[in-house]
């Protein structure tokens, strides 16, 4: 079976870091992400989902596998957010064209 540790070339120095820093520098990172949606930048979706693949590959190498299914979720509700954000921007659903949904049936 394939080891991704060995096949990355993987050494006792990149385990110890990978053990004492990655967790905090993925947090970081999808914080940072967040915070860039927050601010309407459509960049910030990307980087958020690529730090949920990051997240996985961290499950693989320390083999806590449980972080592969909290990406999976985070990932799933990621993009789900990032089309119903797009949608918005594109004013499907916005207030406007629902009051006036609303108004034009009362006519």
């Amino acid at each position: 079976m394939f080891d991704l540790r060995t096949g990355l070339g993987y050494t006792k120095y990149m385990e110890q870091w990978v053990n004492d820093y990655a967790s905090w520098v993925l947090v970081l990172s999808g914080a940072a992400a967040m915070f860039t949606i927050g601010r309407k930048k459509r960049w910030g979706w990307l980087w958020f989902i690529f730090n949920e693949f990051m997240w996985t590959a961290y499950a693989l190498i320390t083999k806590q596998y449980g972080f592969i299914l909290g990406a999976i979720l985070y990932g799933a509700v990621g993009v789900k957010s990032y089309i119903r954000w797009k949608e918005l921007s594109l004013d499907k659903h916005s207030w406007n064209k629902f009051l006036r949904l609303v108004w034009s049936r009362n006519d």
